[in-house]
């Protein structure tokens, strides 16, 4: 599948307008279980429901007569999981995830974990105030707007980065888990450059 998957979560989405903006360049949604209700909220129709459906909208709107409802009651995965394992039997290389956050946070804990473990299947663009992509070792370029904040920043390895485009570039400069890299400026198109792991790029206002 060439255009992304939108994947919607059930926790909080506090900017709703970036995520409808976003749909329209994605090839379809998708709903783990409660990220229904913001399909619902959103006038999303998905063309797919994954989970034990425990935390559907009710009632199911009535222009959904076409969704498909693909039903898993493992008790040891979560919904996120259970949809992750869903997009990759269609072929799904590149996901949009939308309500990944927010709400309890052990649910946030394991979803950032879930990230990770299927980073190297499937490429993440995650949405919140913002947009966040995690990246492996590789060359990137991204239209960013002038003033645009960024964050560079390490996962869970430390990474060797270079950048231009950006009001304090960086010079294969090592980032390793913490606050180095945070609250950047585009001052126009970002070139990058990671080496040696995966690192985390967030962007804060805007979409790539």
């Amino acid at each position: 599948l060439k255009k992304p998957f939108l994947l919607l979560l059930n926790g909080q989405i506090p900017d709703l307008s970036l995520v409808r903006r976003l749909a329209g360049d994605c090839a379809g949604v998708v709903c783990a279980d409660g990220g229904a209700r913001h399909a619902a909220a959103l006038k999303l129709r998905p063309r797919f429901v994954i989970g034990d459906m425990d935390s559907l909208p009710h009632p199911l709107p009535e222009a959904w007569n076409e969704t498909i409802y693909w039903c898993d009651f493992d008790d040891n995965t979560s919904d996120f999981e259970k949809a992750l394992r869903f997009c990759l039997g269609l072929g799904c290389r590149s996901l949009y995830v939308a309500g990944a956050l927010g709400g309890r946070f052990d649910h946030a804990l394991v979803n950032l974990s879930l990230l990770r473990r299927f980073s190297g299947s499937i490429s993440f663009k995650l949405i919140d105030q913002g947009v966040a992509e995690l990246l492996g070792p590789g060359h990137y370029r991204r239209r960013l707007r002038r003033g645009m904040a960024v964050s560079l920043l390490a996962s869970s390895a430390s990474a060797r980065v270079s950048s231009s485009g950006l009001h304090y570039p960086l010079s294969r400069t090592v980032l390793k888990p913490g606050s180095r890299g945070l609250s950047n400026q585009a001052t126009g198109p970002l070139s990058l450059r990671v080496r040696r792991h995966p690192a985390a790029q967030q962007l804060g206002d805007e979409s790539l």
